[in-house]
């Protein structure tokens, strides 16, 4: 799926830019020179977006001449970019350039994505002959790909899932809920058990989680949304990061935020080898981080920092990967506070990932903003700072229509597989005609990579 409800955008800040690859010098010379941030992914992406900006306003104007140059050079600009290259295949198509229609549908091909183009405006070209290897091969890849199997179920429909960790030591997945302000405890023989009452005054929804076993703690982020149960505009000020303690529920610390214009929403957290914990902002766009023993949660931006989601610290403790929804994964020298874009693979793109999590060399990404949502590994050079290659693990479409976040558990990655941003509106309203399902964590074996 290449795009979210607005929520999702909200939290997702901008799913329609993300640096894919260094761009040409004349796509460059479109951004003045006091807009350049010296960053070029950054830059290249911003005209990339300018660019397509100004095709979609063409196309609502009527304007194909106008929206067909504009989406051409957002697409030629970020060719990695899967809204950009869908969208030259929907202006090519309604302009009739059958050739530059079957280029654009290759190349979305060729990212390993798959689109029904039996509807819309490619509808017409889907049985000419020339398009039948190109539809075949997005229809293989939008089909399901089902390696998992369901590892927890929680009996309530309503409860909205969003973040989620397991405490090997008790055997107990932890859930977060986006609706009801609280986190459910999943016993190995399926008993829910939930820390604290629903709905609690200055409680937001409950987002990232995270298991800390050597603290004997829970880490988890709370926000001030619109979706979460029992919302009133002060509620949009609530945004912290909790400690609590495994045995009771109970929250030991919390460190609130300052409200800000807009709001924060704190959606994933991680907690690295000394005990570092990290969050991050996705609105807001900045990383956190709380040090073990301190008061005062650390700042760091940059301007790769678009729509930070969930992070993966390396297991020495020196680097944190971090997904950015509009700019791919991210790479953090934690010493120098470095931050640098990952190189993606030939043919591949990072683009849309929401929860993380490292393993052997490899990130393993919940990549639920494109189409279709899926698992993937993204396999790391020595270096760490390049994809080699990439594997889809998962795309479980029937059980699995909207995956967020997951966690290594033992040699598999168990995820939340339906969590509810699409039943709502951006008001929390139930949308009609939907249907809510028990949620779901499905884990899938990672085995090696492939060669």
């Amino acid at each position: 799926r290449g795009t979210r409800d607005s929520m999702r955008q909200v939290r997702k800040s901008s799913s329609v830019g993300r640096a894919a690859c260094a761009l040409g010098t004349t796509v460059l010379l479109a951004l003045p020179a006091a807009a350049q941030t010296g960053v070029p992914e950054v830059d290249s992406a911003t005209v990339a977006r300018g660019a397509y900006a100004r095709a979609a306003a063409a196309l609502r104007a009527n304007d194909l001449t106008k929206a067909r140059t504009e989406m051409t050079r957002a697409a030629t600009a970020w060719p990695t970019q899967p809204a950009y290259v869908w969208g030259h295949a929907i202006v090519s198509a309604r302009v009739s350039d059958t050739a530059s229609v079957l280029a654009a549908l290759t190349e979305y091909a060729a990212l390993g994505l798959g689109r029904d183009i039996a509807e819309g405006a490619v509808a017409p070209f889907r049985d000419l002959p020339a398009f039948a290897a190109v539809r075949a091969r997005l229809d293989n890849n939008r089909a399901p790909l089902v390696r998992s199997s369901v590892y927890a179920q929680l009996p309530d429909s309503t409860f909205w899932p969003e973040g989620m960790d397991y405490d090997a030591r008790s055997k107990t997945f932890y859930v977060a809920s986006v609706r009801h302000r609280t986190v459910a405890a999943v016993s190995p023989n399926g008993v829910v058990r939930e820390l604290w009452p629903r709905s609690q005054p200055n409680m937001g929804a409950m987002l990232g989680i995270r298991v800390d076993t050597k603290r004997n703690a829970l880490w988890a982020t709370t926000s001030g949304l619109k979706q979460m149960n029992g919302y009133a505009p002060p509620d949009s000020s609530i945004a912290a990061l909790l400690r609590i303690d495994v045995a009771t529920g109970a929250i030991t610390r919390r460190w609130d935020l300052p409200p800000i214009t807009g709001g924060h929403v704190l959606g994933d957290l991680a907690v690295g080898p000394n005990g570092d914990v990290y969050v991050t902002d996705s609105s807001d766009p900045v990383l956190y981080r709380l040090r073990p023993g301190a008061d005062t949660l650390e700042r760091l931006t940059h301007p790769l920092f678009r729509s930070l989601q969930g992070m993966a610290p390396t297991p020495d403790g020196l680097t944190l990967y971090v997904a950015d929804y509009s700019h791919g994964l991210i790479r953090v020298d934690l010493a120098s506070r470095t931050v640098t874009r990952v190189a993606d693979a030939l043919h591949s793109s990072s683009l849309g990932c929401d929860g993380i999590a490292w393993y052997n060399g490899a990130i393993i990404a919940v990549q639920n903003g494109v189409a279709p949502a899926r698992v993937v590994r993204f396999v790391l050079d020595p270096s760490g700072r390049r994809i080699v290659r990439y594997e889809v693990l998962d795309q479980n479409i029937p059980l699995a229509g909207e995956p967020t976040i997951g966690t290594v558990v033992g040699d598999h990655f168990v995820y939340v597989a339906n969590s509810q941003w699409d039943e709502y509106d951006d008001d929390g309203r139930r949308l009609p005609n939907t249907t809510l399902t028990a949620p779901r964590l499905l884990g899938v074996a990672l085995g090696k990579s492939l060669p």
